[in-house]
């Protein structure tokens, strides 16, 4: 299949363009509502926290997100040219003390099978997230 491309502006309101375009793809997968409401909050999670930390909240960004629906997975990479992220500098949250912000990579981490985090040969940071779909 070929990917579906989404590029939008890092202003918060456009979040509700992606959750949308994302539950049209999880249609499509065959997953569990449960699944396919997990994944749409991953990736509204790693759009969210582009816009609040690789943006620091500058909403005239741009986040572009393509997806590729394949017969035994879902890939969705997310690029931002904003400032660089490493993964290694997030610490750790215990998760017995739970309140709202800060679990996104912890979700994230937890719906997908796959996350990886990388630097593109352009200078953009991307986030590859894969979830393998039982066929």
């Amino acid at each position: 299949m070929e990917p579906i491309h989404l590029s939008v502006m890092s202003h918060p309101k456009n979040l509700k363009h992606i959750r949308s375009m994302m539950a049209d793809i999880t249609l499509k997968t065959g997953l569990s509502k449960e699944d396919s409401g997990s994944i749409i909050l991953a990736v509204d999670e790693a759009c969210s926290n582009i816009i609040r930390h690789s943006y620091e909240n500058d909403y005239n960004r741009k986040i572009d997100i393509a997806v590729i629906l394949e017969t035994n997975s879902l890939t969705i990479s997310i690029i931002d040219d904003g400032i660089k992220f490493d993964i290694n500098s997030i610490e750790p949250r215990d998760t017995s003390l739970l309140k709202p912000g800060g679990l996104g990579i912890y979700i994230i981490k937890q719906v997908m099978d796959t996350v990886e985090y990388s630097r593109t040969s352009k200078g953009f940071n991307k986030i590859k997230m894969v979830k393998k779909l039982l066929s």
